[in-house]
């Protein structure tokens, strides 16, 4: 365990009491810390729409807004199975430049250039009406302060780890015209130190969990998107979690329950996190040739006259095979029985895969073929709600309060999309307003905008389909005091080559 740099010990009874006033010191464990997350931090293309996105509600992207994305199929998805797969880091600017919490002063956090501070990995898959998905929202803040201890070579450095993982499933009715999506949000949250000793031309290094907290709610999702319409309608709804922490072994309260880690000032470890309620609803609407909600069509039910003939031809088959096996007189005539069987399906099954492949073609050309223009206007209203007694994660490292999510807080979203170069290049553009959780900062409109580029097939060693389609996109996010960019890479749709280079 740390000793010297950093000292674990409950603290003096006299601490107890209030939170205090904006600007005084922490001085109670009787707190708890504002999870609220007012810049957008998602995929580049919700970042690049503004967060205007639960009405669209599509691929890994719209998993994040609207818990029944996993079930609404694109236009450009005709397989019984599909899937979607993405990886996404959003770079703020250097925290300790800009105001992240949009409290009203600079961040005062450290976070090295070496540290990926938001990664977001994503897999959704489908079968059919229904579909899966999951998401992965990292977060890492780090503040460090120097001879605030034993000497003045020595450096402490506390991190704050934030973990939202979202678990989903989503079903399609009505012939795929209503989405409804059930899935769990798993946030936790760990505060680490390290200190960092020189003696000599030696530097000890050491490490320990402070606390370390974990709680779920549930989320609920709705998408409307009328067949052959060119509108979408999007319901989603998060509920409150409010977590107890749990501390390490040699951190006890003492008796009036406040517990501190001593680092040069103490630090008074929260009893709670929460992560407030939101609203979000929306709607999208889409101009052009492009078909936005076209009629969901499995490769299968393209091709069910063929399919019929072929499972008919296969009965048939069956129904031979078990009636010679019935006259057979010997184990050898029985296994050449079902030698003879066993090729003919083999057989059957060459020639319906000729079959589904021509008819797969056949679909892929209809979307390539058709008009690529579009474009896409969305818009959104995000409602959160209030918390009790909380402080922001900067107020928290810190050490001075700054109090956060005393009201509800409302963010008006509008964000515009379109392929502007057929195959190539989608560019997009939005606006939103981050409202403050605290009484020191007023709310401040954000600017974004973003891109994808198609950069050619790869099929990832093997683990992939030769004709895969990948894209880089990129997307920035520009206010007062507040600047971050992403990247991603995933797949782009349509996902096959043309037909000229395919083979």
């Amino acid at each position: 365990m740390l000793s010297g740099a950093l000292l674990f010990r409950a603290a003096p009874a006299a601490a107890a009491g209030p939170l205090g006033e904006n600007g005084d010191p922490i001085e109670t464990s009787d707190y708890g810390i504002d999870l609220f997350q007012g810049p957008v931090l998602a995929g580049t293309r919700v970042t690049g729409l503004g967060g205007a996105y639960v009405a669209i509600a599509e691929d890994n992207d719209g998993s994040l807004q609207n818990p029944a994305a996993p079930a609404v199929r694109p236009f450009y998805s005709f397989t019984h199975f599909d899937y979607y797969p993405a990886i996404g880091l959003t770079l703020p600017g250097t925290l300790s430049s800009v105001d992240f919490f949009n409290s009203g002063a600079k961040t005062r956090l450290f976070n090295a250039p070496e540290n990926f501070v938001f990664v977001t990995p994503a897999l959704n898959l489908q079968w059919g009406t229904f579909g899966l998905g999951f998401t992965l929202e990292l977060q890492n803040y780090s503040f460090e302060q120097k001879g605030v201890a034993v000497t003045d070579a020595e450096q402490s450095q506390l991190g704050a780890t934030i973990g939202t993982t979202h678990l989903q499933l989503a079903n399609a009715f009505w012939d795929g015209q209503l989405s409804l999506g059930l899935g769990a949000r798993l946030v936790s949250l760990t505060v680490d130190t390290s200190s960092g000793l020189s003696q000599g031309r030696e530097t000890l290094t050491r490490e320990g969990g402070v606390f370390s907290t974990g709680g779920s709610g549930f989320e609920l999702g709705m998408v409307w998107r009328p067949n052959d319409r060119p509108y979408r309608i999007g319901v989603a709804y998060r509920t409150q979690i409010v977590t107890e922490a749990s501390f390490s072994e040699n951190l006890l309260p003492d008796a009036a329950g406040d517990v501190t880690l001593e680092s040069g000032a103490d630090l008074f470890l929260p009893k709670r996190v929460s992560v407030p309620w939101d609203l979000n609803a929306g709607v999208a609407f889409q101009l052009g040739a492009r078909p936005f909600n076209p009629r969901f069509r499995s490769l299968e039910s393209y091709a069910e006259r063929q399919w019929l003939q072929h499972r008919l031809r296969e009965l048939d088959r069956e129904a031979r095979r078990d009636e010679r096996l019935l006259q057979a007189v010997s184990d050898a005539e029985r296994a050449q029985i079902w030698w003879d069987f066993e090729r003919q399906q083999e057989q059957a099954e060459r020639a319906w895969a000729r079959i589904e492949g021509i008819a797969e073609q056949e679909l892929r050309e209809r979307w390539r073929s058709a008009s690529r223009f579009y474009l896409l206007i969305s818009t959104s209203v995000l409602v959160s709600g209030a918390v009790v007694e909380s402080v922001g994660v900067d107020s928290f490292l810190l050490r001075e309060v700054n109090r956060s999510g005393e009201g509800v807080s409302l963010s008006p979203r509008l964000g515009l999309e379109s392929e502007v170069w057929p195959d190539l290049i989608k560019l997009r553009a939005g606006s939103y307003l981050e409202p403050t959780r605290f009484r020191t900062s007023r709310p401040r409109p954000h600017g974004t905008a973003g891109f994808d580029l198609r950069v050619g097939t790869w099929d990832v060693f093997g683990w992939w389909p030769r004709d895969y389609v990948w894209r880089v996109s990129a997307a920035i996010d520009v206010a007062p005091r507040y600047y971050s960019w992403g990247v991603s890479f995933g797949g782009w749709y349509p996902r096959s080559r043309d037909q000229s280079t395919s083979e």
